[in-house]
């Protein structure tokens, strides 16, 4: 390679020492020498927001407060580029930058955050992050993150961070995360194809589970559909999961009301108000409620069309989000 071609590599390695601790540097001056651009009139890009919800609760964060990113994380429709040094076009070595910005409440930054991203299959990009294995801990407090591509923002979620004190001079005080887990769920339709069978997944916590004392909960679940039963979970007995003191993805296979066998995402989609109910030991735990006309309701914050991109709740075409009342 001459001198003039190995020039902007060794300049884009040097810059990434400088930038990867990412602190006291704005993520809007981290820009690659691509200056990859957000095309305007193309699908705007996201985030899969199942996988970042998953991604972020982990049990590191509860023992020590510490924020990673440790499950892979699909990115979708992000500008078509590509790192002829790199197998993967978005890097922090020679290619594009895809960061990750954590702010405080007070707007004082945090730290940057580096991810690897490379096309999967249209539209999707998997992500791995590069330099977030050992982050320094949170403390109680609001925090926001903001996906960047190139220095311009394109997704964010909010966040709160709260503590519980140690409960002896042995112990450590805990953290716990809280925003949109307990906030949101989502039905999963295989494919987007309604003949297939769907599943409802929710995230679960209780903060008074403790290691080698686990919350117990025996978690049954019904879909009404305009107050007639269409789907449950559980019918033929309570299933017993055991909630951490971190939030942790559970999914569970929705089957016909006599526990005949699965039901079809038709069956959850067809005309009507629907109210999905979880229950533990028989009692509420959660309500939820959608309406439906006879297709994947995308509706409100997961309208390609009318959302807005930094907000909007990415669940490709097979799966959609229902808010808990």
């Amino acid at each position: 390679m001459s001198s003039a071609k190995r020039w902007p590599a060794v300049l884009a390695i040097l810059t990434l020492c400088i930038l990867i601790p990412g602190r006291g540097i704005a993520s809007e001056n981290i820009v690659s020498s691509h200056n990859v651009a957000i095309d305007p009139n193309a699908p705007f890009p996201s985030v899969m927001y199942s996988d970042i919800l998953k991604s972020m609760s982990d049990q590191v964060f509860w023992e020590k407060g510490q924020l990673r990113f440790f499950e892979r994380v699909r990115l979708t429709f992000l500008p078509d580029f590509n790192d002829p040094q790199n197998i993967a076009a978005y890097n922090p070595d020679t290619g594009a930058f895809i960061v990750t910005e954590l702010k405080d409440e007070s707007g004082g930054e945090a730290r940057n955050i580096f991810w690897e991203a490379r096309q999967e299959s249209f539209p999707y990009w998997n992500a791995n992050v590069r330099n977030n294995s050992d982050p320094a801990p949170l403390k109680a407090g609001k925090y926001i993150v903001t996906w960047k591509i190139d220095g311009t923002p394109f997704w964010k979620l909010p966040f709160e961070v709260t503590s519980q004190p140690a409960a002896n001079a042995y112990d450590q005080p805990n953290m716990y995360l809280e925003g949109p887990w307990q906030k949101w769920a989502y039905l999963y339709v295989p494919n987007g194809n309604l003949s297939q069978n769907p599943t409802f997944n929710f995230f679960l916590r209780d903060t008074d589970a403790k290691p080698g004392n686990w919350v117990e909960k025996n978690i049954t679940l019904e879909l009404k559909r305009n107050g007639t039963l269409v789907a449950q979970y559980g019918k033929e007995g309570a299933t017993r999961q055991m909630a951490k003191p971190w939030w942790e993805a559970f999914e569970f296979a929705l089957r016909n009301p006599d526990d005949s066998g699965f039901v079809s995402a038709a069956d959850i989609v067809a005309e009507g108000e629907y109210t999905l109910t979880l229950l533990n030991n028989g009692e509420v735990y959660a309500e939820y409620s959608y309406e439906a006309n006879g297709e994947i309701p995308f509706t409100g914050r997961q309208d390609r069309e009318s959302a807005d991109p930094m907000t909007y709740l990415e669940g490709a075409r097979d799966r959609f989000f229902i808010k808990r009342q």
